[in-house]
């Protein structure tokens, strides 16, 4: 009986224990799960572009902060945007003229899970010869020191076959765009493309130590000083040399000064060495790539598309 007795309060303990745990894990989970987000999106058109404007909040209308918008097409996007206040707005000034659909896609963040939102599109047909310009992607995450590669898009319309020159603009100190190739020509329908390159540059630590041959480089000049010296005391004590203990004095104070001169330069790096460069801070970057064509020799046309950098 006593037995029995000790046999059920174990066990009940033990349930107890496993109930606290399991309790225990679903509010960890739970505290560590991002909140449902609700995407709105809606056009104003504005000739052949549009302002593109997306609204962000979570469930219980709350409006989002952080994470970026990319609004995206069949061809590929137009450009992204940073939430901020809930909003996250593009104007372009050119839409694919294939484009029949604009989708809003929310990268989320930390604590906002991801969501999209699309509208019909209508852009303004034009029957002049002209091209779009598109980005996959248009957002990038990297950490300082590495890069990111984006796919540019020239698509031709209306018989459009002229060359476009690809350019960066707004960028950051700390990084590097490179195209390849920095030109474009369509000549048939089909679209070109080019691979961009985003370089960032990482922090870079402060020198410790002048290099090994600073101070080989000092005893070389002292040297001749030492020899110098050595030789005057040899030409003492021998007569009719006057002059040779001139020239060796004349030459033992240049060696010297020389070998000074190595010396305070070697003082002055070690106490005061070069400082470090800290490289590309965190932070998040809107860099502007244009497209810039010369259409059938008369007007310049220019095309362009955010992208946005973000760096750890």
């Amino acid at each position: 009986m006593i037995l029995q007795f000790v046999k059920d309060r174990v066990v009940s303990r033990a349930a107890k224990a496993a109930g606290m745990l399991l309790a225990f894990s679903m509010v960890a989970a739970g505290a560590g799960a991002q909140v449902p987000t609700r995407t709105l999106l809606s056009l104003a058109p504005t000739g052949s572009g549009a302002t593109l404007t997306a609204r962000v909040a979570d469930v219980s209308g709350n409006p989002a902060e952080g994470g970026i918008v990319s609004f995206e097409t069949a061809q590929g996007s137009v450009g992204s945007a940073v939430v901020e206040n809930g909003t996250a707005t593009l104007t372009v000034d050119k839409l694919p003229q294939s484009a029949r659909t604009i989708t809003a896609a929310y990268s989320g963040n930390a604590v906002l899970e991801a969501s999209a939102a699309s509208s019909t599109a209508t852009p303004q047909q034009s029957q002049l010869p002209d091209f779009s310009l598109t980005a996959n992607p248009t957002s990038v995450n990297v950490t300082a020191g590495q890069y990111a590669n984006i796919t540019i898009t020239v698509t031709p319309e209306n018989g459009f076959n002229d060359m476009v020159s690809l350019s960066c603009s707004q960028v950051p100190s700390g990084a590097t765009c490179t195209f390849s190739p920095t030109t474009l020509t369509p000549l048939t329908t089909a679209p070109v493309t080019s691979t961009l390159q985003i370089q960032t540059q990482g922090a870079s630590g402060k020198a410790a130590f002048l290099p090994r041959r600073g101070s080989r480089a000092a005893l070389a000049i002292a040297m001749p000083g030492i020899l110098a010296l050595a030789g005057l005391g040899a030409l003492r004590r021998r007569p009719g040399v006057a002059g040779l203990r001139v020239f060796g004095f004349a030459a033992l104070l240049a060696a010297g000064g020389v070998a000074l001169g190595g010396c305070s330069e070697r003082y002055g790096y070690l106490n005061h060495p070069p400082s470090g460069n800290p490289g590309l801070a965190a932070g998040t970057y809107t860099i502007l790539v244009s497209g810039n064509a010369t259409v059938s020799g008369t007007s310049v046309t220019v095309h362009s598309v955010n992208l946005t950098l973000t760096v750890k």
